[in-house]
């Protein structure tokens, strides 16, 4: 594992405590995301990141693969209707036993490059709970850009995401938000992005008065009958960095400009029903692939420790 603590002991715990506030504990889920489901896939890499990486997966030859997809609140019994962006987290499983991860959500950058703004954001939102001990997101997201008014911009994008709840899991576009390094045989290092795109595209929200959403598992739902209908894919593309692109601040969606090569494809196979403990964390890659000095990354690493141990205890 590749991995550094750059966020200090008090802050991941804050970070969870306050996550705990927004819409309450409930013991033995993870403390964001908790609703999910799992799947079976198979990683087939095309050969194209060879002259950039030497991580077993991006090679030639094809690896298994556990994935999850997920609603974003804490409540794992939350509507799929409701949740404001969705997730996909990938262990791809390498040949030696170990394991390298990729978590991303359909946000293309997160709300703040600072660890201790997003816990301020956090209780800025545990301070709009109603009577019925619901926080308003929509009063919350106004206090948070009244305070941090240059996040302005995504905050919106994430109300967004609000009015128009998605079709399907499988026509979504996925982004692990940070950006990585790609080292190859020589020990050139290569700064990247990544990107989920849908194989099957076609429109994947709806307009709120459309959505006909009668199940709150509708997206669950949906993608097992995909499943039984055909294959579920997508390919995993990079766009490579240049001298200018910052690799520390993921408030920064790199210019579409930039060279975008696909480097494989995964395709879902079976349904899983794996326990919980399984642990998804942003910081575990392989060799070949390097962590940048992004403070956020090296926070979710800590804070997801924190949540996984309540977990455990099943607190």
């Amino acid at each position: 594992m590749n991995s550094m603590n750059n966020t200090g002991d008090s802050m991941p715990t804050d970070a969870i405590d306050t996550l705990e506030k927004i819409q309450g504990r409930f013991p033995g889920a993870r403390r964001a995301h908790a609703k999910g489901l799992f799947f079976e896939a198979t990683f087939r890499p095309n050969g194209n990141a060879i002259a950039y990486t030497t991580a077993a997966h991006l090679q030639k030859e094809a690896v298994s693969a556990t994935v999850r997809f997920s609603n974003s609140p804490p409540n794992p019994t939350a509507s799929d209707f409701l949740s404001p962006f969705k997730g996909m987290s990938v262990q791809f499983h390498l040949p030696d036993g170990t394991a390298s991860h990729l978590i991303s959500t359909t946000i293309p950058i997160f709300i703040t490059k600072d660890p201790k703004t997003f816990i301020d954001m956090l209780k800025i939102l545990t301070a709009t709970k109603t009577g019925m001990d619901k926080v308003d997101l929509g009063i919350g997201v106004l206090n948070i850009i009244k305070k941090y008014p240059e996040r302005k911009n995504i905050l919106l994008a994430l109300q967004e995401q609000f009015k128009q709840p998605p079709i399907s899991y499988a026509l979504l576009h996925y982004y692990p938000i940070h950006a990585f390094y790609f080292v190859n045989q020589d020990g050139k290092r290569q700064a990247i992005k990544y990107e989920w795109q849908p194989v099957q595209e076609k429109e994947a929200w709806l307009e709120q008065p459309a959505a006909k959403i009668t199940s709150p598992d509708y997206l669950e739902e949906d993608l097992h009958e995909r499943l039984k209908n055909g294959p579920v894919s997508f390919n995993l593309v990079i766009r490579l960095g240049t001298k200018d692109d910052a690799t520390d601040d993921p408030t920064v969606d790199w210019s579409e400009d930039r060279q975008q090569i696909v480097v494989g494809q995964l395709t879902l196979n079976k349904a899983l029903f794996p326990n919980e403990p399984i642990l998804f964390d942003p910081t575990i890659v392989t060799e070949g692939i390097e962590l940048t000095a992004d403070p956020i990354l090296h926070f979710r690493h800590d804070a997801y420790a924190v949540s996984y141990e309540r977990r455990m205890k099943n607190e």
